[in-house]
């Protein structure tokens, strides 16, 4: 009787013998798992931080140079631009704008130097035909791009182009012909709402004279279709304060824009 009781008790501790080390291997396994929590809890705080202190430098940043063109050369981190800094920056505070290095890591040396190139060209006609208060050139990510003041081109609430500024444009318009890119024609206007006009909303109106140009290159220019894109803001897209007199005729306008190989390469993608 006592064998078989002593043979049991051998038995029950052999079947128990295992639950050391599984209770062990917990042990370790916990121990892993709560340094493992730790350390990416440290890392995420840690990336956040980043992430909020990036944002912030971001948010924060203002560059003060005016660039090259005709008005004062000083600084370098402006945008490449012949318009003064007000031209440049709404009431809202200051735009995004490149700086000629990120313009560069952006475009590439060479594509950055071929609008260089372009934009002197059309500089020098704007400035021939006396242009130079009502049109502006300026180089960003986007690619090259050609402002116009409204009220040299269009009668208010018209959009149809002034038979004396055809000719301007038509001269910009054999600058660009020989471009490969995309040629986005922009219309623009400030918050005033349309009275005494053929068309019921800004945003129609901007449309309206975007089109108008894009015909005047096709017609006049014979301008491939293709490559020609035309696109009505009205008020939403100010680049200046929509309060003031001053600001208002800034927004009253007419962008060209040469697409940047990159916006062309995305907007072949959207055409597809």
């Amino acid at each position: 009787m006592s064998k078989k009781r002593e043979q049991a008790h051998q038995e029950e501790e052999a079947g128990e013998a295992w639950l050391l080390p599984y209770s062990d291997l917990m042990t370790l396994l916990l121990a892993v798992f709560i340094v493992l929590f730790a350390v990416s809890k440290i890392d995420a705080q840690k990336a956040q931080q980043i992430s909020q202190e990036f944002s912030s430098s971001m948010m924060n940043k203002e560059y003060n140079g005016q660039g090259s063109g005709s008005g004062s050369g000083s600084g370098g981190s402006g945008p490449i631009s012949n318009s003064s800094p007000s031209d440049a920056t709404p009431a809202g505070g200051p735009l995004n704008i490149e700086t000629e290095s990120e313009l560069e890591s952006f475009l590439g040396e060479y594509e950055l130097k071929k609008l260089e190139t372009l934009k002197k060209e059309i500089d020098t006609k704007l400035h021939d035909d006396g242009m130079d208060q009502s049109a502006s050139t300026m180089i960003d990510m986007r690619g090259l791009v050609i402002r116009l003041n409204n009220a040299i081109f269009f009668d208010s609430g018209s959009a149809q182009i002034k038979k004396q500024s055809e000719e301007t444009l038509m001269e910009v318009a054999n600058l660009l012909n020989t471009v490969d890119n995309y040629i986005r024609i922009e219309g623009h206007t400030d918050n005033v709402p349309i009275k005494h006009s053929s068309y019921p909303s800004n945003w129609e109106l901007s449309t309206a004279r975007a089109v108008n140009v894009v015909k005047l290159f096709i017609d006049k220019e014979s301008f491939s279709p293709n490559k020609l894109i035309a696109v009505g803001y009205g008020e939403y897209k100010p680049v200046a304060d929509n309060s003031t007199d001053e600001g208002r005729a800034k927004n009253r306008r007419i962008d060209i824009i040469i697409l940047s190989s990159k916006y062309n390469n995305l907007e072949e993608q959207l055409v597809k």
